[in-house]
């Protein structure tokens, strides 16, 4: 029987829950919206599947995987990056895979999706930085793949791990691409923020980047019916490590060795590792291939491209090597947040709030001395 006493110990992947034959585990949000396996013991037959289905612990192998900088020209403009994740999800489909990846929902709320056609993908594009909600999708997966359908999965690390893990004896008709990941923030504190934002004006939309500003911008940008809103509060405490889940801190993924075929980011710092290839502020990916099923998907895609192999980046991109640590005052802004509510996490937490007023005061003393 899974038990979750520590809650660093669990990613939220749903693979425990999904495999359980008596339905005896239902996913439960605690107080942050991070989700947590939890057992009907009247249910229960202690069997144990849940607890060898978990994936939650370090791959077991030892890799360099092929680097390369790729980008998609005709898919830059509407791109975080350099186009990889909508190519590769693009190329599945094509292929006649079955793509899962995660979606903002029309309660601005994100979770993974199902998706059939190329007309699907749309909600797929962009990153979303808070956890997905992946509840009954391992179930899914492992549902097409006993139908003899390929799965394109695409997700974090650990997501990737869980449904590795419940694919079982399918896993060679199962393509799994994950990112590069800083830790997955708050679903809890996504939406308490577009609430606080939201006062007055209705709400139509959110993106946690929006290309039209840049690569190298990192904001999100609200859409409300009368216009828009750029804004890096959220932003703010999110690299601040003050509301990424627990498990993120010990992350065993953050790490070359992983669960996945193919791994995709920015690539950070391409201008100076490869002079000349991206100099326009539009956009690079990063692209890992970890296996031979891997390799062979990203040989060749439908979308015209520019690629050159590449060194595995080292310090634009530490968490290929380690997990984030977490916030100073990550503790705190939990319990603040969950007995006072959002705003006064913010007041005491935020951009505006006066310890981070002080911090920039003293930097700017600091630099005039």
């Amino acid at each position: 029987m899974i038990r979750i006493n520590d809650r660093s110990k669990c990613c939220g992947c749903s693979a425990c829950a999904d495999s359980c034959p008596h339905g005896a585990i239902r996913m439960q949000a605690d107080g942050m919206g991070f989700k947590y396996p939890v057992v009907d013991e009247d249910k229960c037959v202690d069997c144990g599947i849940c607890e060898k289905i978990c994936a939650f612990h370090p791959v077991q192998k030892e890799e360099t995987p092929k680097c390369e900088a790729i980008r998609f020209p005709d898919l830059l403009s509407a791109s975080q990056s350099g186009g990889l994740g909508f190519a590769i999800m693009r190329k599945a489909i094509l292929e006649g895979y079955v793509v899962y990846g995660a979606a903002i929902a029309d309660d601005l709320s994100v979770r993974h999706i199902r998706v059939t056609d190329e007309d699907g993908l749309a909600p797929l594009r962009l990153s979303k930085y808070v956890q997905s909600d992946m509840t009954g999708i391992p179930a899914k997966v492992l549902e097409d793949l006993e139908a003899g359908s390929k799965v394109l999965f695409t997700g974090t690390p650990c997501q990737c791990a869980g449904v590795a893990s419940i694919a079982g004896k399918y896993r060679n008709r199962l393509l799994l691409a994950d990112i590069i990941c800083h830790g997955v923030p708050s679903p809890a504190v996504w939406k308490s923020y577009l609430e606080e934002k939201s006062k007055g004006r209705k709400l139509t939309g959110a993106l946690f980047r929006d290309p039209a500003l840049g690569w190298h911008d990192h904001r999100e940008t609200l859409i409300f019916e009368d216009g828009k809103e750029v804004s890096d509060e959220y932003t703010f405490l999110f690299y601040r490590h003050l509301m990424l889940r627990p498990s993120c801190h010990i992350c065993p993924f953050a790490s070359l060795s992983r669960p996945s075929d193919i791994t995709m980011a920015d690539f950070w710092g391409v201008e100076k590792d490869i002079p000349g290839f991206s100099d326009d502020n539009l956009g690079c990916s990063l692209l890992l291939t970890h296996t031979e099923a891997g390799a062979a998907f990203c040989r060749e895609f439908p979308d015209e491209c520019v690629r050159t192999t590449a060194p595995i980046p080292t310090d634009k991109q530490p968490n290929l090597y380690a997990p984030s640590k977490p916030g100073k005052h990550a503790e705190s802004f939990e319990n603040v947040y969950i007995r006072r509510g959002y705003s006064a996490a913010a007041r005491r937490f935020g951009r505006q709030s006066l310890p981070v007023r002080m911090e920039r005061f003293i930097k700017k003393v600091k630099r005039h001395i």
